[in-house]
């Protein structure tokens, strides 16, 4: 804990006990002003800050950055974790569309490690899903509660009639689009206005994504369908004050599953509080590594929680390198490590390196591009699993109390 105080508190409190009862000012990234606002709203300590923060979320996100908020909030419940009981953590995602969009073979891909072809046998019987469908998925100790909700039209009624029972407590929501159905673009686009027009009359402020799913290999983008792409940005732009064209569209397909690992990867990075502070541990490591690329995955969902790139081309190499080298291990439960080499546009060599890793008494699965052929040459594996957990341990350790509680 001591290492987290010197992380999470100004000088002046470090060596203090009774973290209960420390001013909110005391943690390093709150200012004066912020202070009197938090004091305003009932905010005086970091264990009001860790219990309070949900009632007065609305308040303090007209006044400051929610980028801010969450991570004072993510900082107050690291600090008093080893002082309460773990509470249930995790996230509410909705994944909604029209019938045949490809929402139930999304979550299958994303944890699917056999080849494409015994991928294919799965989604081939598959049947429609009827009305809501629930799983969850355990993402570096988060839990992430999966809401697939059915697409066909009687369904699809229910949503509209009775809202409050689907999308109350919601964190994300992902829209799906089945780009090569052409003749259902309009009515895809249709219920898309009908979903964003109850979010907003529920007052849901979350990220909206949306899949531009079937984006196979061999699809073209047509006039027609590029027509659709502009027109479903325009409008959830205009609507969704939580779009951000930027970075919430994504262009998924089962055939090429790095689109899937990145897409899911990055929302739920993104619902995880603690992200600041484990992109920052991540850069370093990949820089004390003199990788190219670094990522952390997670040994049962696959989904990188953990990421950094010098170029933006390096993670789609690095996500299917990473699929294609766990295909080829015959016991993913057996300690394994998988070297490759990758040649990319500009002649420039890339080393992939592949292992498993285990601290604090979990696997993960260790991903990293390196052009330094010394590297490869003599892998020192005890090093670099130092290096990660010296860097990563509090993050990693304290990451299932970093999430925003289902309520």
């Amino acid at each position: 804990m001591s290492e987290l105080k010197d992380k999470l508190l100004k000088n002046e409190y470090k060596s203090k006990e009774d973290l209960r009862n420390f001013p909110v000012i005391a943690l390093l990234d709150i200012t004066e002003d912020e202070y009197k606002l938090l004091k305003e709203l009932g905010i005086d300590t970091v264990e009001d800050l860790s219990t309070k923060w949900s009632d007065q979320y609305a308040k303090m996100a007209k006044k400051v950055p929610k980028e801010r908020i969450n991570s004072w909030i993510a900082a107050s419940r690291l600090l008093l974790v080893e002082e309460t009981e773990k509470v249930t953590t995790g996230a509410k995602i909705i994944m909604i569309g029209i019938d045949n969009a490809g929402k139930t073979s999304l979550a299958i891909a994303l944890k699917h490690r056999g080849a494409l072809s015994s991928l294919f046998q799965r989604l081939n019987g598959l049947t429609p899903t009827r009305g809501l469908l629930r799983s969850k998925i355990e993402v570096f100790g988060m839990d992430i509660h999966l809401h697939e909700l059915g697409g066909q039209s009687i369904y699809r009624e229910d949503y509209l009639e009775n809202p409050q029972q689907y999308f109350v407590g919601t964190d994300t929501i992902i829209y799906v689009i089945d780009i090569q159905s052409k003749d259902r673009f309009q009515e895809s686009f249709e219920y898309l206005k009908q979903i964003i027009n109850v979010a907003n009359n529920l007052k849901i402020k979350v990220p909206w994504k949306i899949f531009f799913h079937k984006s196979d290999p061999e699809y073209e983008i047509d006039d027609k369908s590029a027509e659709v792409f502009n027109s479903v940005i325009e409008y959830m732009s205009d609507k969704c004050p939580y779009f951000n064209p930027a970075k919430d569209f994504f262009r998924t397909s089962v055939r090429i599953r790095s689109s899937i690992l990145g897409a899911f990867s990055h929302i739920f990075r993104e619902v995880s509080l603690i992200q600041d502070g484990v992109k920052e541990a991540t850069q370093n490591v990949a820089e004390q590594l003199d990788a190219d690329f670094f990522g952390l995955y997670d040994f049962r969902s696959n989904v990188c929680f953990a990421q950094y790139a010098k170029e933006d081309e390096l993670v789609d190499l690095a996500h299917n390198a990473y699929y294609d080298a766990i295909e080829s291990i015959v016991d993913i439960r057996e300690p394994f490590l998988r070297i490759r080499r990758y040649t990319l546009d500009n002649n420039v060599n890339e080393i992939f390196i592949l292992r498993d890793l285990k601290f604090s008494g979990e696997r993960y699965i260790m991903a990293m591009l390196t052009t330094d052929e010394s590297m490869a040459k003599d892998l020192d594996q005890d090093a670099i699993q130092e290096v990660i957990e010296e860097k990563l341990r509090d993050w990693i350790e304290f990451r299932g109390y970093a999430a925003f509680p289902i309520e």
